[in-house]
């Protein structure tokens, strides 16, 4: 089942919590997500259409965070906050062609 599709306004993130999902762009498969792993974040923090496709490989159950919760929870706790750069940080790093930074 496609879960959210690349373009498409995203006004929720998505936490696995059994399942596991992948991540596709352009067609082209980037990575797995599985227990505990966020997508759908990105849209969330730029507030513009999704960098992904994102569907479930095998039955999942996902948690759900709708915009204003997702923003509620980064202001109130700042470890969740962190955790998301830290996170975002990790995959931009796994982009690059070279890793050198």
């Amino acid at each position: 089942k496609v879960l959210m599709r690349q373009g498409d306004h995203g006004s929720q993130a998505f936490v696995v919590a059994a399942g596991r999902v992948v991540v596709e762009r352009d067609g082209r498969v980037l990575a797995e997500r599985g227990p505990g792993e966020i997508f759908g974040e990105i849209s969330l923090l730029s507030e513009g259409p999704r960098t992904a496709t994102v569907t479930a490989s095998e039955p999942a159950r996902l948690f759900v965070i709708a915009h204003r919760e997702f923003h509620a929870l980064m202001d109130e706790l700042p470890t969740i906050r962190l955790a998301v750069l830290e996170e975002l940080a990790r995959r931009v790093r796994a982009l690059e062609v070279d890793g050198a930074h």
